[in-house]
């Protein structure tokens, strides 16, 4: 137990993290194993081949000097550099914009639906509805008016009267 308690403080050990005490006593144990000794070593070695990748990025000043160097040795490509900011971007946005303003009034075009239509729906059932009723005071040629009916409730059903109350708004 102890020697894997070690093992996993070999890092911070190596890199000088550790309290005085805990030092000690890792470095006390380093002395007598050597699988853990040998584990420092190879900590190490891979330290030392990790710093060898590392190289040094070039500075800022270097680059951007270069960048200016090259633009100016180009003067052909000046013309193009005019035409891309001052042509090429504004008609690339302007096309960009006018597709999103066509898509989004498509959308709203074929999307939107206003309220629904009952009217057209009510007259077509009334209209079915009303030929089977013998007495009905929607039929031109009834004499009767529907307000002198009395009879209405014989012929038209609770269903139906309480649709022509709906339709009529009474």
């Amino acid at each position: 137990m102890k020697h894997q308690r070690i093992q996993k403080q070999l890092s911070a050990y190596l890199d000088n993290e550790l309290a005085p005490a805990m030092y000690k006593r890792v470095d006390d144990h380093l002395r007598d194993c050597q699988e853990c000794a040998d584990m420092l070593a190879d900590f190490k070695q891979n330290r030392q081949r990790i710093a060898a990748l590392v190289h040094p990025a070039p500075s800022m000043k270097n680059v951007v000097l270069a960048k200016i160097r090259e633009a100016e040795a180009a003067p052909q490509n000046k013309l193009l550099s005019i035409l891309r900011r001052w042509v090429f971007r504004p008609f690339t946005v302007g096309a960009t914009a006018f597709s999103t303003v066509c898509l989004v009034v498509a959308f709203f075009t074929f999307t939107y639906s206003p309220a629904p239509q009952y009217d057209e729906l009510l007259d077509f059932y009334f209209g079915v509805h009303t030929e089977e009723v013998t007495n009905n005071p929607l039929k031109s040629n009834v004499a009767t008016p529907l307000s002198t009916s009395t009879t209405d409730t014989e012929y038209i059903g609770d269903d139906t009267e309480s649709l022509l109350n709906l339709y009529f708004g009474d």
